[in-house]
């Protein structure tokens, strides 16, 4: 009997510190986080996009969606579909931009002033779209992902990466960093500097924010916005964003 209950003791402890881990989303800022999906569940992140690019030309994603599913404590296994509506001055083009589908691997803990840290792995194919946004190459994408824990409230979250666009075979560095700052259990809020640097184009530097706010631990809505610093044509364009969340 004495086995019997601590093994059901054991038992509760463990669903009950699982049931407390929250969601961890890589939305809504660019900066992806380390954390993998909890093993054998489902995590989805919609995102609803609108951004202007031009004086009369405009992107809108409905929706963007991350689909994430955890294989073990190591590994997630990522697929990504946009579908856009773009509008030109005298023109509109919309569908299913070209899917993306890869690996989020777990390389080690935070220990001390080593940050947690984690790879992404994907690749973006040329030919599973709409006909119209169908691109010529594949565009594959490696990113590091680091966080730091600064305070009991506050985190940095930075990456590093490298990728291909699908229209050229110049790669595009990028870079994020982030500070994270819990305002109250359920609310968050961030702030965020992010660049792409082509390699034979002007380069493009934002800056960002937005708030997170938890409903349940697998729920959260998102708002954020967002802005170029740099500009090549004396055009600078901005976003603005609403998402929500879920784990199963």
């Amino acid at each position: 009997m004495r086995n019997l209950y601590f093994l059901a003791l054991t038992l509760f402890l463990t669903v009950t510190a699982f049931a407390q881990e929250e969601i961890d989303t890589d939305r809504p800022d660019q900066t992806e986080t380390p954390s993998i999906v909890p093993a054998h569940r489902f995590q989805m992140e919609n995102g609803f996009v609108h951004q202007q690019s031009q004086k009369h030309e405009s992107d809108l994603l409905l929706p963007t969606a991350l689909w994430k599913f955890g294989i073990n404590t190591n590994l997630e296994l990522r697929l990504e579909t946009d579908i856009i509506y773009n509008k030109f001055k005298d023109s509109t083009q919309s569908g299913l931009n070209p899917v993306i589908v890869g690996l989020k691997v777990k390389l080690w803990d935070e220990k001390g002033i080593l940050p947690q840290a984690s790879l992404i792995t994907q690749m973006q194919l040329p030919k599973l779209a709409s006909r119209e946004l169908k691109v010529d190459y594949l565009a594959p994408e490696i990113r590091l992902l680091f966080q730091n824990t600064l305070t009991e409230n506050a985190d940095l979250g930075y990456n590093l990466g490298i990728n291909w666009d699908g229209e050229s075979t110049d790669p595009i560095y990028a870079y994020t960093f982030s500070p994270n700052i819990s305002i109250t259990q359920k609310l968050k809020a961030y702030v965020e500097a992010y660049g792409f640097m082509p390699a034979h184009h002007h380069a493009e530097h934002w800056a960002d924010g937005g708030f997170m706010f938890l409903i349940t631990k697998d729920l959260q809505i998102d708002i954020s916005a967002g802005y170029e610093i740099t500009s090549a044509n004396h055009y600078h364009q901005y976003y603005e964003s609403l998402g929500v969340s879920f784990r199963i």
